[in-house]
């Protein structure tokens, strides 16, 4: 079956190549096949450069995202939006913007924005190319309409990662309240698909002090090489109730998804802890970690359930997208 929709897709590319071959042998301009696109604002000289984004969202529910530029000169940019999107609505404030779709509207959606530096040069307008699904978990949190990780908090549950509390037919996902180190592990894991072990010993020294919902994914994580654990007196323990820190949480997940190293000149580390800066560089590369968005006091405070469910999901999402480009390029040589 899978040869022949690989045979199907080679075919219907068929057309396409034989169209470049006649572009590179004939010299006939692309308009002529192809037709003329709408040509693009053209950048002022020396402006900054605008980022381009993929964001996945839920129908109904607000996403907030944040917008990117590279500027040369290393200056503060200035952001707005340069054509709305057709199926929903974009606010903009600062950097930040909100995304919210229509009422049942699926599919793909887009809107394009620019940067302008301090001296007034503004950038070619960028896109932010949107997927909004319709959520199969039914999941709604009535304490998350103001928060900016409500869709972090739907991908969870409909990862089936984490799901918050009922109470009634009510449900909390209680964003504020600190992550511990055996929940963020468990989830991380959860998050890779990696299964926790069923096991009552984890080898750890204080594995007495350790829930029996966290033994396995203690190990699970130690096995995979995600954690190490912490030095003490007695050895090397879990501590499984302590909160997981920004630091801590970087580390395993720039494990967990073997980001390649990045040069930390590059990037907005400067400011975390020097065991994690390359985990922390690592992830705002990919944009796991939005750059800017945690300052020096940050790193060894307990994370909260809100950032840690968008960690997770910025996670799962580069997961995904890596997974898919590997799956069309193996699919089209099979």
């Amino acid at each position: 079956m899978n040869t022949d929709k690989n045979r199907e897709l080679l075919w219907r590319t068929v057309p396409f190549v034989m169209a470049m071959l006649l572009l590179a042998l004939t010299g006939i301009p692309a308009s002529a096949i192809f037709g003329r696109e709408k040509a693009a604002p053209a950048a002022d000289a020396g402006a900054p450069i605008a980022q381009s984004i993929d964001v996945r969202v839920y129908r109904g529910i607000p996403y907030t995202g944040t917008l990117a530029a590279i500027d040369r000169e290393g200056g503060e940019v200035s952001f707005a939006i340069a054509e709305q999107p057709s199926k929903g609505t974009v606010t903009l404030d600062g950097e930040t913007f909100v995304y919210t779709s229509a009422k049942n509207k699926t599919g793909a959606d887009r809107f394009t924005y620019t940067a302008t530096d301090a001296a007034g040069s503004t950038s070619a307008p960028a896109e932010v190319r949107i997927t909004i699904a319709r959520a199969k978990c039914g999941v709604t949190y009535d304490d998350m309409a103001e928060s900016a990780a409500y869709t972090a908090a739907v991908d969870l549950a409909e990862h089936g990662v984490f799901v918050g509390a009922q109470v009634g037919s009510r449900r909390f996902f209680e964003p504020d309240r600190a992550v511990s180190r055996g929940e963020f592990v468990t989830m991380a894991l959860a998050c890779a698909g990696i299964p926790a072990g069923d096991l009552t010993m984890t080898g750890f020294c204080d594995d007495a002090e350790i829930p029996t919902w966290a033994k396995g994914s203690a190990v699970s994580a130690l096995q995979c090489g995600l954690i190490r654990g912490v030095g003490t007196e007695g050895g090397m323990a879990f501590c499984a109730d302590e909160g997981v820190t920004l630091s801590e949480a970087a580390t395993v997940l720039n494990r967990l998804l073997r980001v390649t190293d990045v040069d930390l000149s590059d990037y907005d580390a400067g400011s975390a802890d020097a065991w994690s800066a390359q985990a922390v560089a690592n992830l705002e590369s990919v944009r796991v970690i939005e750059s800017g968005s945690f300052s020096a006091g940050d790193w060894q405070r307990p994370l909260t359930r809100g950032e840690a469910a968008q960690l997770l999901s910025a996670a799962m999402t580069l997961a995904e997208k890596k997974q898919e480009s590997a799956g069309l390029l193996s699919g089209l040589f099979q």
